[in-house]
């Protein structure tokens, strides 16, 4: 059966920064050897860690450096951000066999903040009674939801990235609106 290329991105609320992709692929293509992982952001610029020279990352089909080599952990994220993915699996000679694209939107930043909120709801019941801190944790929420939606039904990052500006701000000055 030939290769039928798919993969997930999961990122967890204890790491925000990193979100890991696992190649969920069926059939085989005994042609491909590696992997390369593009990042594309709502801005067109691509996103790479730290001293990385090319717009993509290398990800080897037996990487000693992640769990098993159907995973790879990307420490990149520096809040929540929406992402082209696009994985394309290669053979020997550097030649595209196989490609895909998906679109995500990685919110556990601002969605562990929306938490803390909820909790202080419980430590302090009477913040629900105050109509401007209940009103903002509901722009926080609306935000949240606005980017994955952006994402579910139309892949558009850049309003995705656009409800996650808006959700970061609130978080950023919470301050002003908590």
């Amino acid at each position: 059966m030939p290769i039928s290329p798919n993969f997930t991105a999961t990122q967890s609320a204890g790491t925000p920064s990193i979100f890991t992709l696992t190649d969920t692929s069926t059939g085989t293509d005994v042609t491909i050897v590696k992997r390369r992982v593009f990042l594309l952001k709502a801005d067109g610029t691509y996103l790479v860690p730290t001293g990385t020279t090319t717009n993509y990352i290398e990800w080897s089909i037996s990487n000693v450096n992640t769990r098993d080599p159907l995973t790879i952990d990307l420490n990149v994220l520096l809040q929540d951000t929406a992402l082209s993915i696009t994985v394309q699996w290669l053979n020997v000679s550097n030649v595209v066999v196989e490609s895909k694209a998906i679109s995500f939107a990685f919110t556990a930043y601002n969605e562990s903040f929306y938490y803390g909120l909820s909790e202080q709801q419980v430590a302090n019941q009477s913040l629900a009674a105050s109509t401007d801190w209940y009103e903002n944790k509901m722009k926080l929420r609306v935000e949240l939801d606005s980017a994955q939606q952006a994402i579910q039904f139309a892949s558009d990052i850049y309003t995705a990235q656009s409800a996650l500006n808006r959700a970061t701000y609130l978080s950023n000055n919470a301050n002003l609106f908590f």
